[in-house]
């Protein structure tokens, strides 16, 4: 007879870890965006803008390496279960949000990873280290690229919107729990 395999159980909060991760994305997405959206469009071309540009790309590739360690981190150790002052409702924009941020947390970056790569530039994080190369050299399918990166990163600049608007309206609205979860200590 096989042995059935032991499923571990739900945890009942949210770690430390899965905290730390949680907001340090968190911090790092509010920089990128407005980043992202004013570093071309207002900087003029010079060592300002190469900077920015060196900060963005180090920065976004550390929220790509975040994000696949939050995604092994909730496969090994799974999330609590939703908590119960969620309407049905509720439960199912929360998922879908999570969902959506998750998926486009990883595809922007590689996004980015991929338009500056064929731009014909590597990804230095912070000089420590060079993400390989994915791409070769086209500046065309470059300019696509970052016409897709910027795209979606519009889309995460609004979910992220539509989530700190529930979070706010859970604490002050509702006055239950639901972000008191995911704050440090709660």
């Amino acid at each position: 007879m096989a042995a059935i395999p032991h499923r571990r159980a739900r945890p009942s909060r949210y770690s430390a870890t899965a905290k730390v991760m949680h907001w340090a994305v968190a911090a790092a997405v509010i920089a990128l965006i407005p980043e992202g959206l004013t570093m071309k469009r207002l900087i003029a071309e010079g060592p300002t803008r190469a900077r920015l540009y060196d900060l963005h790309e180090a920065v976004g590739a550390l929220v790509l390496i975040v994000m696949v360690l939050r995604l092994a981190r909730r496969a090994a150790f799974g999330v609590p279960a939703a908590d119960p002052a969620l309407t049905p409702a509720d439960r199912r924009a929360s998922l879908a949000a999570q969902y959506a941020l998750y998926a486009l947390l990883l595809v922007v970056p590689a996004l980015g990873w991929a338009g500056t790569n064929a731009y014909g530039d590597p990804v230095s994080v912070f000089g420590l280290f060079e993400f390989p190369a994915i791409l070769a050299k086209d500046q065309p399918l470059s300019d696509r690229i970052f016409g897709w990166h910027l795209a979606g990163g519009l889309l995460v600049a609004a979910i992220v919107a539509l989530h700190v608007a529930g979070a706010l309206y859970h604490r002050f609205g509702r006055r239950d729990r639901v972000l008191a979860r995911m704050l440090p200590g709660g």
